[in-house]
């Protein structure tokens, strides 16, 4: 009788523990003391880069879309802009700082301002001689209106270069400026917008008879006349 309750307590203690966890190798999981096997080990790196792409893809389709947003942004602007030049009388000029990637509106009240590419040049630089003979500045100033507040492209977008029909050439740094006339002309003109790696870009194109204006996902080479 003893010995058989001595042998049913061992075989008690045994179950108990089975049941709150292994106490020794006996009962001990065969998986538990070995590592990753290679196919766990590749199923585990897929699924990381599966995560990994889905990332990078969700960012470019943000970048994309914030790159379309601010095209169609300024370009509501153009079209604004030169309805109001138009039906106001006013000349008016939309002011890019390429560098720090905004833009904004300045006007005139003078009624007999012209611009030409050699005005623009002697404009910058006098070259030596007397007050009278420098050409007389027309002063532009910031329109205030909420509507015409100046404006910061999305964080990632910057401008790549900025051509209108007064310049020279394209414009990739400084300031740049597209001219709207009072009797329904703006500058025949080019926007190219890219990415900070210069991958992604879009272009704007301004139609300078309606002031409507194309975008296209692309880079767009401006005409320029020499």
């Amino acid at each position: 009788m003893t010995t058989l309750k001595a042998r049913t307590s061992k075989q008690d203690q045994g179950q108990w523990t089975r049941d709150k966890g292994p106490k020794t190798g006996r009962f001990s999981s065969p998986r538990s003391n070995r590592g990753f096997t290679l196919c766990e080990l590749l199923v585990t790196v897929a699924i990381v880069g599966l995560i990994m792409g889905l990332a990078v893809g969700q960012m470019g389709r943000v970048l994309s879309w914030d790159m379309k947003a601010a095209s169609r942004k300024l370009s509501s602007t153009i079209k604004y802009l030169y309805n109001k030049s138009a039906m106001e009388g006013v000349t008016l000029r939309l002011v890019f700082d390429i560098d720090g990637a905004s833009y904004w509106v300045e006007g005139t009240s003078s009624e007999n301002f012209a611009i030409t590419k050699e005005e623009e040049e002697r404009t910058k630089d006098h070259g030596p001689g007397t007050e009278d003979e420098k050409p007389e500045e027309t002063v532009f100033t910031p329109q205030e209106s909420h509507l015409l507040k100046q404006i910061t492209l999305p964080k990632g977008v910057f401008f790549k270069d900025i051509y209108s029909e007064h310049q020279h050439d394209r414009l990739d740094s400084g300031k740049a400026y597209i001219y709207f006339f009072p009797r329904g002309y703006v500058e025949r003109s080019v926007i190219n917008l890219r990415d900070a790696k210069d991958d992604v870009h879009y272009s704007l194109t301004v139609n300078p008879l309606s002031g409507s204006v194309k975008i296209e996902s692309e880079y767009k080479e401006a005409e320029v006349e020499r």
